[in-house]
């Protein structure tokens, strides 16, 4: 195969710097969203926890609206737009003052943009490829790697920009940078019409101006009932899981609307994306008891200069940058051997992998010093070991909606894709709870005990569950792979 064969489509550049603004953004804001409640308005750790959990989980929800309102009404490249607009509102109601109204719509907004965003631009990549193109898995992970860029800086500047300015100057600049890259995709892709269009339904003008007007009443509604769901974080997990089972009901029965290969693909998408929770419940920690274990219990003191806990948030994004590239290379040379892992099999090591990565960190806890402070090089190792697993089933899990969906439901499984997230986070919540200390008290030599007990559980139960899985994979190869794809 020549190297012409293998070089990547042009417009995977443009894709990938759109994506790599909004993580930009994503990121200025996801880094210390946390801190800033705890700090700012001086939420206790449960709250700002639920908190954060109710929002993010929502964040993953709406891309099932998002990726269906994109198949049906507006076209890939029209919800994009959309979205960067209201992530960048969004953002810019971050960088107001106050924690009451003015917050939780500011949330609310967010939660929607993502919603039409996120789904589609990954759409969107895997229209760039045919139907049993080899580029596909090692194209998306260099688009997961590209975009991480945008991951890697915000922690590297945010908190200096905060002692600096203040938290809202940090929270303006999440705006302008999602801003940016709206910017880059509208004009970067004038020149491709082809790519991500309205779909032909053969409706009038007349209905189709009906349904714009429907779209812009429905959003502005959704702003405000997903502000109110975040302040109200027990009806916002409850809804999730009924919401988010109906829709995952409703995609499943459309798996049996297909008499061919297309649905046991189908079937097996939907195991694939709920195994999943398991590993988006651990990875969801980083922002969540991670961050508070890393401000209070490792020890962050390097050459008299004390590292800012948000700066630990670039660690995951550094290398998947440093990595993602190997790896597309290696999947590449490894589908020409025969030696490719499946999909499934990617996905039972990368959760071994993240099981890993927690499991260390209670074998750390039982060196720390008088202080009650591990080495942060214990973080470091685990942050490696979790990007590595994050590496075998994001880009992966992407590359696999794009390829095994069916084209008129590749909106709707991104979506379910991203729903598994949701129900992810709703659980991780749950699981930083259990590190919070009753009393309240931050100090390490109290703290420890209960981050080394939970990590641990989790860390064990991820092992056991990828270990389990990988006894299963084969079974769902056959499925995967019993015949040719009809599209």
């Amino acid at each position: 195969m020549n190297d012409k064969a293998n070089r990547q489509p042009r417009q995977l550049s443009i894709l990938f710097m759109t994506e790599m603004w909004e993580r930009y953004g994503y990121y200025t804001m996801r880094g210390i969203l946390v801190l800033y409640m705890t700090k700012v308005f001086l939420f206790s750790d449960t709250r700002a926890y639920t908190t954060f959990a109710a929002f993010t989980a929502l964040v993953y929800l709406t891309p099932l609206f998002g990726g269906w309102i994109a198949d049906r009404f507006l076209g890939f490249r029209r919800s994009v737009v959309l979205g960067g607009v209201l992530l960048a509102a969004g953002y810019g109601l971050l960088s107001l003052p106050g924690q009451g109204l003015v917050f939780q719509l500011a949330l609310g907004t967010i939660i929607v943009g993502n919603g039409f965003f996120k789904p589609n631009v990954s759409s969107l990549v895997g229209q760039l490829y045919g139907k049993n193109d080899p580029r596909r898995e090692g194209g998306f992970t260099i688009f997961y790697a590209g975009i991480n860029v945008g991951s890697l800086i915000p922690p590297l500047i945010t908190g200096w920009v905060i002692i600096q300015f203040g938290w809202h100057i940090a929270f303006l600049m999440a705006a302008v940078g999602v801003l940016m890259g709206t910017v880059v995709f509208f004009f970067g892709l004038r020149k491709h019409p082809e790519l991500g269009g309205p779909p032909d339904t053969g409706q009038t003008p007349a209905v189709r101006l009906g349904n714009y007007l429907l779209i812009s009443v429905g959003t502005l509604a959704a702003i405000y009932l997903f502000a109110e769901l975040v302040k109200n974080t027990d009806l916002t997990n409850i809804l999730l899981f009924v919401l988010g089972g109906l829709f995952l009901a409703y995609s499943f029965s459309r798996s049996f609307s297909y008499r061919d290969i297309r649905r046991e693909r189908l079937i097996a998408v939907h195991i694939l994306i709920l195994f999943s929770i398991v590993f988006w419940a651990l990875y969801q920690q980083a922002g969540m008891s991670l961050t508070i274990f890393t401000e209070f219990n490792v020890g962050r003191e390097e050459g008299g200069w004390t590292i800012p806990t948000v700066m630990f948030q670039s660690i995951n994004p550094l290398f998947i940058i440093l990595l993602g590239p190997f790896l597309s290379k290696l999947w590449i040379r490894l589908d020409r051997t025969g030696w490719n892992p499946s999909i499934p099999a990617k996905f039972a090591w990368g959760t071994i992998l993240m099981g890993l990565g927690f499991v260390i960190l209670p074998l750390a806890i039982q060196f720390d010093d008088a202080a009650g402070k591990i080495n942060l090089w214990w973080v470091v190792v685990s942050y490696f070991l979790q990007t590595m697993g994050e590496l075998f089933i994001s880009p992966v899990g992407l590359s696999m909606i794009t390829k095994l969906s069916p084209k008129k439901m590749m909106g709707l499984m991104m979506g379910v894709w991203f729903f598994a997230s949701a129900l992810a986070n709703a659980l991780a919540g749950l699981i930083a709870e259990w590190t919070t200390i009753p009393s309240g008290s931050n100090d390490p030599l109290i703290t420890d005990q209960p981050f080394s007990h939970v990590f641990g559980i989790i860390g064990w139960v991820a092992l056991g569950v990828g270990v389990i899985f990988l006894f299963f994979a084969p079974i769902l190869k056959r499925l995967i792979d019993d015949a040719p794809q009809k599209r």
